[in-house]
């Protein structure tokens, strides 16, 4: 599976899509008109996900996430948590625990912009089933710009930062047992530099790590963001699917969890989540999310 093919899969699930309009359990606050048109991007894109196949689209995309995207002055930032877990997958299927800083513009998949960041399984990528730390961007849907890690210009590393993109994560949770744990955050930097500050910590609190330079984006996206979502995808072959999460449905003992759900405003200050938020779930029946309580949720299945 070529870097181009990975690539419009993140796409696909960056811009909120699905195979099937069927498909959708609620759709994050949008309007009729601007889900439809992402529906009839994804139909162009899906094709492209499976190289197996020549195209056929027998491989899938799916996702379950909760998002936040009715500030009317945008969102500055995000803190969460996620707990992180390890599988043995095929060549061909892949897993992530993510959360996207995103705007979806007018719709068109030229104006969909998102940063991406979290941990992922994806065997295609990196040549092995370990669990990954993984960061993707585009300012453009990935028509031009954008990729993981730091296959292109991009995403800049701090210097002695602990981690980077790409880098494997050693220990992994047991999902009914010890827990480790992915504390992440976003901030856009809205003094001289403008640029997206990204800290993370493993099992600690997070530390800045690099950044996501300002001059990478166009349009609003280059001063804050319409969307942050929180959750899981997966892709892989109708006939093979993939793990989401810890494997488990939230509903049962052993669930991946995103916790400290924190969205951050212009001034820099960060606000927990205590209600729940819009969730959009492309296969209920296979993967789901909790209600968020006190700034947390279960998500995930197989």
């Amino acid at each position: 599976m070529d870097r181009r093919i990975l690539v419009v899969a993140v796409a696909a699930l960056s811009l909120l899509l699905v195979t099937d309009a069927s498909e959708v359990d609620q759709k994050l606050g949008a309007s009729n008109n601007k889900n439809e048109t992402n529906l009839m991007m994804l139909r162009g894109l899906i094709g492209h996900i499976s190289p197996d196949d020549g195209g056929s689209g027998a491989d899938r995309t799916y996702f379950a996430h909760h998002g936040a995207e009715t500030s009317p002055d945008g969102y500055y930032g995000f803190i969460a948590t996620l707990d992180v877990y390890g599988f043995t997958l095929k060549h061909g299927q892949g897993t992530a625990g993510a959360v996207w800083v995103a705007s979806s513009g007018d719709g068109a998949q030229s104006s969909a912009k998102t940063i991406i960041i979290g941990w992922n399984v994806l065997p295609a990528e990196y040549g092995d089933s370990r669990t990954h730390f993984f960061t993707a961007w585009t300012d453009d849907g990935f028509i031009k710009t954008g990729c993981f890690n730091t296959k292109c210009p991009g995403f800049q590393s701090e210097k002695g930062a602990s981690i980077a993109p790409g880098d494997a994560i050693a220990h992994v949770s047991t999902p009914k047992g010890d827990k480790q744990k992915l504390k992440l955050k976003i901030v856009k930097d809205v003094g001289a530099s403008g640029d997206w500050l990204v800290h993370l910590g493993l099992n600690h609190e997070p530390e800045l790590i690099g950044r996501f330079p300002r001059s990478l984006f166009t349009g609003g996206f280059a001063d804050r963001a319409a969307a942050i979502r929180f959750g899981g995808m997966v892709t892989a072959p109708v006939a093979d699917p993939a793990p989401m999460g810890s494997g488990y449905l939230p509903a049962e003992e052993g669930a991946a969890s995103i916790s400290d759900i924190q969205l951050i405003g212009r001034d820099g200050h960060a606000t927990p989540v205590t209600g729940d938020l819009p969730k959009l779930e492309s296969k209920p029946d296979a993967y789901a999310v909790s209600p968020v309580i006190d700034g947390k949720f279960f998500y995930g299945g197989h």
